[in-house]
C-alpha cells in the first residue's frame, strides 16, 4: 500500500528508471555499474560483519561444551537456572547471529535429537527483490524505503525490472541456506563475459530455479553475513542492482530442542501405532507405555485426516503477566486449534461409570453420573516479573501432575519467562512435564509437539530467530487486537529478568505488520494495540534502521482502523516524534504508557535505565503541549536496593508535578541472573511495603482526580465487552483508556463507536448514558 502522506513517487521511478534500459529475463546483461560512495559503505559494512562472524560466535554463542557449565543455582530461588547466549548481562547483542550457522546438537548423553547431524537450524530465507539497471536509482529508493515513505511490495510493481517477480511485488521465494559457492567467486561479473555467466549460474545447487532471478552471484553476496527480517541489503549481479528484503526465516526448532526420551513403566496393553508421512511406524506412548490421544490427533493433523480416530482432545491454558504474554498465548491456541485440540468449556461435563457396592451385600453396582470434564492438554504461560513467580508455577502444576502420576493421558505444558529461566530445572523439579518451552517458540508449539507425542521430554529455550506465524492466532476479541512489532530488550536494567528469558531484540518487517493490521480490519476489528518490550527501539535492530514514529504514522493509516495504541515505551529511547506522529495521526489514541521507575537520579542510575528525572519530564513536557488532555500512565519500582527515604521522595514528588492517570506501583523483589539481586544493600520489607503504601495512597489519590474531569463529557466509547457484574450494562473504553460503563445490549453494540455522557466519576472507571450529542473538545 502506497503511503497517503506521500506524493506518488511512480512518475519520478519510472522517468529515472526509463534513462536505463530494462533487463528482462535475465538474458540481458550489462556492465556492473560503479558504486556510489553510500552504496560501497554499505557493501563494507557487510563485508566487515562476514569477517566477524568467527570472533562474534565465539563470543555470543555457547559450544557444546559450555552448555552444560550454563546451569547456574539461583541465589534467590535455590533451583538451577539456564543462563542462555546471546543474553547473558554485558554480552554484546545481534539478532542476526543468535543462531550460530554451524551448530552443533548436543543432548548431554541422554537424550535423543530427530537431527543430529551437526548442520544449522537456519534452513532457509524468503526473500522480495526489485531490480534496477541504474545503481543511483536503487539507493534513491533505499533511502525512501528506510524511511518507511514508500512500500516496497508496491515499489516492485511499479519499477521492478525484474519481469518474473513484478506482478507477485518482487517476491523471489524461500532460498535453500545450504547452497555451496566457489571460494574464488567474488560475485564480480564486471569482467566476465554473458555466456560464461550463464553457464556458472546453471551448476545444481538447492536454489538453481532462481538462477534466472537472482543469481548465484547475488544470492553468495546476501548469504555472505547473517541477516534478519525486516533487512535490505543492496547487492549486483550480472542482471543489474537489487534491492533484496529479508521478509521470513524457516528454523528447524527441533534443532535448537533439548530432547529426553522418557523412560516407560511397565506396559499395560498394547501400544497405539500411530503412522504419519514423518514417522511411519512410529510408536506414540506415554510414561505408562500406552499410545496417547495427543499422538492420534497429531498423527491425524500430519496426515491431513478429519481425525480419524474420532478423538476428542481439549486444551486449557492459563496466562500470567503481560500484554506480551496475552497476545503469546493467542499465537498458541492457534497452533492447538490447527492440530484440532479444542478449547475446554466452560462448566463442560462428561459422563462416568461409577461402581458402588449394594448396601454391604456383597453386590457391585454401576451408575452413571456426571462430572466436569478435564482439559487432556494443559498450558501454563508464565511471568517472572515478580516475586515467587516459580513458588506459584509449582504450586499451579502440582494437581495436574498428580493426574498424571495416577495414569491420567494429559499433556502438561509450561511456556513463558519461567520456562525460559528455569530450563530443564523444571523437567527435574516436575517430572511430568512434557514440554518447556521459551517465549520465542510461541508460535511453533506444533513442531514440539512431534516429538512430545513420540514419548519425549522437550525443552526449547535456546535463542532464535522469530518467525512469522504459520497459523492465525486465536483472537481473545473480536473488536481489539494485539500486534506484536519488536520481540526482545536489549537494555540492562539491573533489576529486570526481561532480557534473559525475552532475549535479544528483533523487529518485524514493516510489511508483515501493515498486512496484519489491514487482515485484522477485515475481520472487524476496530482497535489495534502495537506490543513490544521496548517498543520506541522498533527497526534499530534492522538493517538499515527504522523509525517507530514512521511505523505509527504508517499503521494509523490503515483504511478502517478506528483506533491505535502501544504499548511499552522506554524513556531513554522515546523520541518526540513519537509524540508529534500520535498527535498528527488520527486513528492513533490519546494514551502514553511510559515506565520511569524512579523519580530519583540516583537511583536511575543505579537501576541501570539510561535515563534521567529531567529527560522523563521533558517528554511529558512535549505531551502536554501537543496533546494537553492525553492520559500519561507509568509503572515505578519502591524499595530498590539503596533507595533512601529523599530518593522516595523524590518519586512522590515526580508523580504530583505529573499526575499520572494510573500507576502500576510495585516493591522491589529480587529476580534470578539480575546484577541487583546479588547486592548487600537491600530493603526490609517492612520498608518496602511501608512505601508501597504511602505511593498506592498517591496514586488513588491522582487517578481520581484526573477521571474527575471527565464529568459532564461526551466522549466516544468502542464497546467491547458486557459490564459482568451488571448484564444490562456493556463495557467500552475511551482514548485515554478509561472504561466506560452504561445501559446497553451487547450484541448489539459491540465494536459501535458511541458517544456516552459521564455523569459518574470513580478512581477507576467512569460511567455515563449514550447520547446524540457531539464529543466533548478539549
Amino acid at each position: 500500500m502506497m503511503h497517503a502522506r506521500v506524493a506518488n513517487p511512480i512518475p519520478l521511478l519510472l522517468l529515472l528508471a526509463a534513462s536505463s534500459p530494462p533487463i528482462t529475463h535475465g538474458f540481458q546483461t550489462q556492465q556492473s555499474l560503479p558504486l556510489s560512495a553510500s552504496c560501497r559503505r554499505q557493501q563494507q559494512g557487510q563485508r566487515r560483519r562476514q569477517n566477524n562472524i568467527h570472533h562474534r560466535r565465539i563470543h555470543l554463542h555457547s559450544t557444546t561444551e559450555d552448555r552444560t557449565t550454563e546451569v547456574v543455582t539461583s541465589p534467590i530461588t535455590g533451583s538451577e537456572t539456564n543462563i542462555k547466549y546471546p543474553t547473558s548481562r554485558g554480552s554484546e547483542v545481534d539478532s542476526r547471529l543468535i543462531i550460530n550457522y554451524n551448530t552443533q546438537n548436543n543432548n548431554n548423553g541422554d537424550s535423543s535429537s530427530s537431527d543430529d547431524d551437526g548442520s544449522s537450524p537456519l534452513l532457509a530465507l524468503r526473500l522480495s527483490h526489485i531490480l534496477f539497471a541504474s545503481e543511483e536509482l536503487a539507493t534513491q529508493t533505499l533511502e525512501k524505503l528506510t524511511k518507511s515513505e514508500w512500500n516496497f511490495e508496491e515499489m516492485a510493481k511499479s519499477v521492478s525490472n525484474c519481469g518474473e517477480t513484478r506482478e507477485e511485488g518482487g517476491s523471489v521465494g524461500w532460498v535453500n541456506l545450504s547452497e555451496e559457492f566457489e571460494d574464488n567467486d567474488d560475485g564480480d561479473r564486471s569482467n566476465v563475459s554473458s555466456s560464461i555467466i550463464v553457464e556458472e549460474e546453471k551448476k545444481s545447487s538447492p536454489n538453481e530455479h532462481l538462477d534466472l532471478i537472482l543469481p548465484a552471484s547475488a544470492r553468495k553476496q546476501i548469504l555472505s553475513a547473517p541477516t534478519k527480517p525486516g533487512d535490505i541489503i543492496l547487492v549486483e549481479s550480472f542482471r543489474g542492482v537489487h534491492l533484496v528484503q529479508v521478509v521470513d526465516v524457516m528454523v528447524d526448532v527441533r534443532k535448537l530442542s533439548y530432547i529426553k526420551a522418557r523412560k516407560s513403566k511397565k506396559k499395560k496393553k498394547e501400544a497405539m501405532i500411530i503412522q504419519n508421512e514423518m514417522e511411519l511406524g512410529s510408536k506414540r506412548m506415554d510414561s505408562h507405555g500406552q499410545g496417547t490421544k495427543l499422538a492420534g490427533v497429531l498423527g491425524g493433523a500430519l496426515l491431513e485426516d478429519d481425525n480419524p480416530q474420532n478423538l476428542d482432545l481439549t486444551y486449557k491454558i492459563e496466562t500470567m503477566g503481560c500484554q506480551m504474554n496475552s497476545a503469546d498465548s493467542e499465537r498458541i491456541e492457534g497452533q492447538l486449534m490447527s492440530l484440532g485440540i479444542r478449547p475446554l468449556l466452560d462448566n463442560e461435563m462428561k459422563e462416568v461409570e461409577v461402581k458402588t457396592d449394594n448396601d454391604g451385600l456383597m453386590q457391585e453396582t454401576k451408575r452413571i453420573k456426571q462430572e466436569k470434564k478435564k482439559p487432556d492438554v494443559i498450558v501454563l504461560n508464565t511471568c517472572s516479573i515478580r516475586d515467587h513467580a516459580e513458588q506459584k508455577v509449582y504450586s499451579y502444576l502440582g494437581p495436574h501432575a498428580k493426574r498424571k502420576r495416577d495414569g491420567e493421558d494429559i499433556t502438561i505444558i509450561v511456556a513463558g519467562c519461567v520456562a525460559q529461566q528455569e530450563g530443564q530445572s523444571l523437567l527435574r523439579r516436575v517430572p511430568e512435564i512434557d514440554l518447556v518451552m521459551g517465549p520465542q517458540y510461541a508460535n511453533r508449539i506444533s513442531d514440539l509437539l512431534e516429538d512430545v507425542a513420540n514419548g519425549n521430554q522437550v525443552v526449547a529455550t535456546e535463542a532464535s530467530h522469530i518467525m512469522e506465524d504459520s497459523t492465525k492466532p486465536r483472537r481473545q476479541s473480536s473488536v481489539a487486537a494485539w500486534v506484536n512489532i519488536i520481540y526482545g530488550c536489549n537494555e540492562r536494567c539491573t533489576y529486570c529478568i526481561v532480557p534473559t528469558t525475552r532475549g535479544v531484540e528483533q523487529s518485524r518487517p514493516v510489511e508483515s505488520i501493515v498486512d496484519e493490521v489491514k487482515e485484522l480490519v477485515s475481520q472487524g476489528f476496530k482497535e489495534v494495540t502495537l506490543l513490544g518490550q521496548n517498543i520506541d527501539a522498533y527497526g534499530r535492530d534492522m538493517m538499515p534502521k527504522r523509525k517507530f514514529s514512521d511505523l505509527l504514522r504508517i499503521v494509523g493509516d490503515v483504511p478502517g482502523l478506528e483506533r491505535l495504541r502501544f504499548v511499552t515505551s522506554h524513556p531513554r529511547y522515546m523520541s518526540l516524534g513519537v509524540v508529534d506522529a500520535v498527535a498528527e495521526t488520527n486513528a492513533a489514541c490519546e494514551y502514553f504508557h511510559i515506565p520511569f521507575q524512579s523519580g530519583s537520579n540516583a537511583v536511575l542510575k543505579a537501576m541501570g535505565r539510561g535515563h534521567t528525572r529531567e529527560k522523563f519530564l521533558s517528554i511529558v513536557n512535549r505531551i502536554r503541549q501537543r496533546l494537553p488532555d492525553a492520559a500519561i500512565t507509568a509503572d515505578v519500582i519502591v524499595g530498590f536496593p539503596g533507595e533512601t527515604e529523599e530518593d522516595f521522595l523524590d518519586t512522590l514528588n515526580l508523580m504530583r508535578e505529573v499526575k499520572f492517570d494510573t500507576v502500576n506501583t510495585a516493591a522491589y523483589s529480587p529476580r534470578p541472573n539480575t546484577p541487583a539481586a546479588t547486592w548487600e544493600n537491600q530493603l526490609s520489607e517492612e520498608v518496602k511495603q511501608d512505601r508501597l503504601r504511602r505511593i498506592n495512597d498517591l496514586n488513588a489519590e491522582h487517578a481520581e482526580e484526573r477521571r474527575a474531569r471527565m464529568m459532564g463529557r461526551v466522549v466516544e466509547v468502542l464497546v467491547e465487552e458486557r459490564n459482568v457484574k451488571k448484564p444490562t450494562q456493556v463495557m467500552g473504553r475511551t482514548t485515554h483508556g478509561y472504561i466506560v460503563y452504561f445501559d446497553g445490549d451487547i450484541d448489539e453494540l459491540r465494536g459501535n463507536l458511541v458517544n456516552v455522557e459521564i455523569d459518574t466519576c470513580q478512581r477507576y472507571y467512569l460511567a455515563g448514558k449514550i447520547t446524540n450529542e457531539e464529543v466533548t473538545k478539549f
